[in-house]
Formats: structure tokens, sequence, C-alpha cells
């Protein structure tokens, strides 16, 4: 359950529950592929880590999150998961984004918002603004382009939903420079690949109140499009394909070698036991299937995507469903579910198979994995409610 807090005089939510139309029941025992990880539990997964893999000090994480008196601000957390100050912020965000060379970062607005904030690179102090063109409303993500000096934002029509990547000028204070067509209909994240830009277009909405009208009674089918970085051209556009209509095609991040992996919403009624993460494989989507108990522990959600420092591990939180499964790359496999309550925000720590999760309860998580398995080796309470995304700071 999502907490309630006081705003500006409003009630608000950190509400990862909000992004789904359905509850599930949220289990607390470990799912792990071997009985002797199941049966030592977190501890014997340390102690089998190899001393590359076990946790070390990495320079830091930003998130979005609301603290104690309900106010919005950016989470800030040190190598050690300390927290550290982060700038307040007027209002909601959700995806924070830090430039390369670490001197800033940029908070992205929440749709239906058309204000972003850029920071220092620490995210404790607010810089100053820029909105989305005119007409237009942010998603919630963007990403930097070409060494920092380009940021990508993904913008959706008001009227329409249609989607654009908008290429924005960093030494200009983020004027606009120039976009594309999405190839598709209200786009979530964007990642550029070398040459080429991945887009989720998430097309439908599940909520009742999606902040743009048109993606709560759009047709259109949810897809993963690859476009040319320079000339915008589609490249390609992968569909969810029949009878995985229901998917909203959302999250994104890719390996070490340019695939392309993305996570999905279902915004289906009833029960939600479809696969939701996929590999962009031969311009079709490939999807990795836990069977259908542990794709119900999910809850019809994937809220995050990250992938460790080898590129052999993948995180995949389950906000709805209260979990962040771990996935071996490699095998495709599911190596482990760990118990998370309302937990959306996870990114990859610096180590192999090490990865951060931390919750809208107020949990800051320590994830470790390798191929037999994935435990939480770490738990420590926190001052700040965690909303939906961390960032890894270089």
């Amino acid at each position: 359950m999502a907490l309630r807090f006081k705003a500006t005089g409003e009630s608000k939510n950190l509400p990862h529950a909000e992004e789904a139309r359905s509850a599930v029941s949220k289990h607390a025992v470990d799912l792990s592929r071997r009985d002797a990880i199941a049966l030592f539990g977190a501890a014997a997964l340390a102690g089998l880590l190899p001393r590359a893999a076990r946790a070390e000090p990495f320079a830091g994480m930003l998130g979005s999150a609301a603290d104690g008196a309900g106010g919005f601000r950016v989470g800030a957390l040190d190598g050690g998961l300390g927290e550290e100050p982060g700038a307040p912020l007027p209002m909601r965000v959700h995806a924070l984004v830090p430039r390369p060379d670490g001197r800033e970062a940029v908070a992205v607005g929440r749709r239906p918002s058309d204000v972003a904030f850029m920071l220092d690179g620490r995210g404790a102090a607010m810089l100053s603004s820029f909105r989305a063109s005119a007409g237009r409303r942010f998603s919630g993500h963007g990403a930097f382009a070409d060494r920092g000096a380009t940021f990508l934002s993904a913008e959706i029509d008001a009227e329409t939903g249609e989607g654009f990547v908008v290429i924005r000028d960093v030494a200009a204070g983020y004027a606009t420079r120039g976009e594309h067509p999405s190839a598709g209909v209200g786009p979530h994240e964007i990642i550029p690949i070398g040459r080429r830009l991945a887009v989720a277009n998430g097309a439908k909405e599940p909520k009742s109140d999606p902040g743009v009208a048109a993606l709560g009674r759009t047709k259109a089918r949810s897809n993963l499009a690859l476009l040319d970085a320079a000339t915008g051209d589609v490249v390609h556009v992968a569909e969810a394909e029949a009878g995985m209509e229901s998917l909203s095609l959302r999250h994104l991040v890719a390996t070490p070698d340019g695939a392309v992996i993305v996570g999905a919403q279902d915004t289906a009624k009833g029960a939600h036991d479809t696969p939701l993460v996929a590999r962009l494989d031969g311009g079709q989507l490939r999807w990795f299937d836990p069977g259908y108990e542990a794709a119900a522990r999910f809850g019809g959600y994937v809220g995050q995507l990250s992938i460790d420092a080898s590129g052999r591990y993948l995180a995949a939180s389950g906000p709805i469903g209260g979990v962040v499964g771990v996935f071996d790359l490699k095998s495709e496999e599911l190596l482990g579910i760990i118990p998370a309550q309302d937990c959306c925000a996870v990114a990859a720590d610096g180590t192999t198979g090490g990865f951060v999760a931390a919750t809208g309860l107020g949990e800051v998580i320590r994830i470790a994995s390798h191929e037999g398995g994935a435990a939480a080796v770490e738990r420590r309470s926190s001052r700040l409610r965690w909303d939906n995304h961390l960032a890894s700071l270089a």
C-alpha cells in the first residue's frame, strides 16, 4: 500500500499501486533457482559471491522522493547507502537523469507536467527549469546523448497522444534544436544506443485519469521503435504481438553489446500473469517467461529495469506485486524474487550482480545476485518515501 502524505494542502500519494488497477497478494518468501539458496538465504548468497561481486562503495544515486512532511524532493544516496541532502522540488517528478560528466542532472516532470528541472550533479540544488514544447507534455523520461551535449526529452501531444523525441541543446539552457516523431503514441522512456534511439511507445494508459486524455481512449498498439539518431528515420518497429495487445511497453535498458530490453505494464483487467520483460531479437520481441506463478508475482507491472556492471544480470521491479526480480541475461531465466513492498526504483550499484532498490515505504535494499540466485543482503530504513526511479551516478 502506498503512503499518503500532505503537500501544498492536498492529499498526495507515491502511488505505485495507482499505476495498475488490480491488487495482488504480496508474498514474503524469496524465490530462488536452487535449494541451497532457499535454505541458507541472503547470508549464504553473500558468502558464495566472488569478491568482485560483493558490494563496495559506489558514487551514489539520485531518485524522486517525498519527505516526512509531504514535500517533494530529490532523494540522494551516497556510496554507503546513506542519505545526502537533496533539493526540494515544487512538484512530483518522475525520473532523474544524471549528465555523463556529473556536472548536472535533470528531473523530468511527471505526466501531465510540462516542466523539467536542472539540478547540480549531486541533486542538492535546483539551478533552473525548462518546459516541454508548446502543446506537449513530458512523459517523465529523458536521456543525455553526444557525451552530455544533447538532452533528449520524450514528449506527448496533449490532444492526439502522438509522440516526439525532442532534441535539446544543453549549453543553450536546454533550448530545442529539433525533433523526431517517436513512431508511436504515448512514448514513455527513450535511450540512445550508438547511432540509434530506442523508444518505448506505451500507447494506452491503465489509469482512469492518464493526464493526456488521448492515452485513455487510444486503440493504438504499443511498440518498441528504433530510430536513426541523426535523421529520425524509422529503422524498425516491434509491436506487442497478437494476444498481448493489453501490454503497454514502457521501460528500457540496453545491454553492453547494444541489445534492447523492454519492460511492460499490463492494462487488462483481471489476473496479471503475462510475461513482462522482453528482448528485441531479430526485429521481434522475445519474452522472458518465468512461468505462471512467478509472472503473477509482478502484479502486471514492471516499473524499472537495470543491468548490473557485468552486463549479465537484469533487475526488474514489480511495484504492484511488491517484488524485485533478477534475471540472468545469459540464460534468460529468473534467478530470484526479492520481497520489496511498494518498490519501483531499482538501479545497479556498480558491482557484478549488485543492485539497490528503494521503496515507497521508506526502505533501501541492497541486492546481490549470481548464477545461483538473488537475495537481499542489506536492508535499512530511510527518512524518504522513494518514488518511481533511481539513477546511478558515474
